[in-house]
């Protein structure tokens, strides 16, 4: 919560200097009729994956605290690897600089704990990074950033992705399988409840017996995820995403939260061939930096859209489809491979995604 309130005032201050006026303190009536929100998937979508850095930074700080380095660089490096190309994208149209200050901040997050810093190094440097994030929330969503209903989006998402994560770690069937996709739902499960606490008095406003059922499915939810280190018995997937589906809904309902929705899974494939598509077309162009966002969004913003699926209906498709979309094939654009490499890449990802689409349509 106390993020939260720095944050605020941040979104406060960036506000006011937009508009060159003092900023002035806004009075919330909790029962008027929510106004129609500007902001939709897109912003989302963008806010969402702004919170899933703030959660990485905070499970590698859990981690490092705790003695384990190897791992705390593994979710230092998530914000970098994965995440940073698909909100830079945005912020370039918005706010170049602000770019700039996130790359920089992230790396540092992850120079400090391979440098072995100290812990308090590490905190203010994640606290930073928070602090980015906000800002860059706020150049790219604008006043919408700071009401009930965006943070209610987000918060929704968040544990959506957070069941996701479960569902893949639970997948082998045989206790968490797989251990950073537990940790990612563990940390984002935390940031979802911080962002929630932000809003808690406009849900309560709404409906206590609405915000009586968002705490027991957060129960619901802390049960499954206890702590970093995974549960020796794993409580089942369904319920996890039982719980987070509630939350969504129940927010739609007090502070007319927007939920994303499913897609469907060949709509998905199409999304990504199209996306590599226009990959190759960047790539052959020379322009790497887009290629790279491309990469990012077909993986980011698609395929783990239905990976949880693939990773049932077709685990062995998964293991090569996933590091190749998720890591592999910006890292060669990154270094500059031959034109015919990546195109290579490409052919097998999508030979693959075929693959991933009939077995999702047999298993249905």
């Amino acid at each position: 919560m106390r993020r939260w309130a720095a944050a605020m005032s941040i979104l406060l201050v960036l506000g006011a200097c937009a508009s060159g006026e003092e900023p002035e303190a806004i009075d919330v009536d909790a029962g008027a009729e929510p106004e129609v929100s500007a902001f939709g998937p897109e912003e989302i979508s963008f806010g969402e994956a702004l919170a899933q850095i703030r959660g990485h930074h905070d499970a590698a700080t859990e981690l490092y605290d705790g003695g384990d380095t190897d791992l705390a660089l593994v979710h230092a490096g998530h914000p970098i690897d994965e995440i940073l190309a698909s909100v830079s994208s945005e912020l370039e149209e918005h706010a170049p600089e602000q770019a700039d200050e996130l790359s920089q901040v992230l790396d540092e997050v992850r120079t400090l704990i391979s440098d072995g810093a100290t812990k308090r190094e590490i905190a203010a440097a994640t606290e930073r990074a928070a602090e980015v994030t906000f800002a860059a929330e706020q150049q790219v969503v604008g006043a919408d950033a700071a009401t009930p209903a965006y943070t209610g989006s987000i918060v929704a998402a968040l544990l959506g992705t957070t069941a996701h994560e479960y569902e893949e770690a639970v997948a082998g069937g045989d206790g968490i399988s797989l251990l950073e996709e537990y940790q990612d739902g563990y940390a984002f499960l935390a940031e979802a409840k911080d962002l929630y606490g932000s809003i808690l008095d406009e849900v309560e406003a709404a409906s206590k017996e609405e915000a009586e059922e968002i705490d027991e499915a957060f129960d619901e939810l802390d049960a499954a995820f206890p702590a970093l280190e995974a549960p020796e018995n794993p409580l089942p997937a369904e319920p996890v995403e039982e719980s987070a589906s509630l939350i969504g809904h129940e927010l739609e309902e007090t502070v007319d939260a927007q939920l994303l929705e499913s897609s469907d899974p060949e709509e998905v494939v199409d999304n990504i061939e199209a996306l590599l598509d226009e990959l190759i077309e960047a790539y052959r162009d020379g322009d790497a930096e887009a290629a790279g966002e491309l990469a990012a969004e077909a993986y980011l913003e698609n395929y783990e859209v239905i990976e949880a699926g693939v990773i049932e209906a077709a685990p062995e498709v998964n293991e090569e489809l996933e590091p190749l979309l998720g890591a592999d094939l910006r890292a060669e654009i990154s270094d500059g491979a031959p034109v015919e490499d990546i195109e290579a890449m490409v052919d097998r990802a999508e030979e693959l995604l075929e693959e991933a689409l009939d077995a999702l349509e047999e298993a249905h």
